[in-house]
């Protein structure tokens, strides 16, 4: 005999007045509650004096699925200079959420990236 039923016979023993003793040999399935974690925007703040060239012409290419985005090309900053990084098709992270291009602002005597992001 298992020990969950000298358990219960010891219960009985104990309880002789109908008291009811359950034991289980499993513990019950756990609930779990899944969060999603956002990371916080914990952007670095890109000031240059010069303006960005204008956009590249791109060559957009065959779309892998009808899920795929396409995101446009844009002029970034390495520290010495614009550089160009390519458009592409990108999947959104999940449904029904629309791409919000990145775009440099002028701001004083300088211009000042915002990153694109989903929305």
């Amino acid at each position: 005999m298992k020990w969950y039923g000298w358990v219960g016979l010891a219960a009985a023993a104990v309880c002789p007045f109908g008291c009811r003793v359950h034991v289980h040999e499993e513990p019950p399935p756990r609930r779990e509650v899944i969060v999603e974690e956002r990371p916080a925007r914990h952007e670095e703040v890109i000031i240059v004096q010069e303006a960005p060239p204008p956009p590249q012409k791109e060559v957009i290419i065959v779309r892998p699925s009808a899920a795929h985005v396409w995101i446009n090309g844009y002029w970034s900053w390495d520290g010495h200079r614009h550089v160009w990084v390519a458009g592409r098709w990108v999947m959104p992270p999940r449904a029904n959420v629309v791409w919000v291009e990145g775009r440099w602002e002028r701001r004083g005597n300088g211009h000042v990236w915002i990153a694109g992001y989903w929305r």
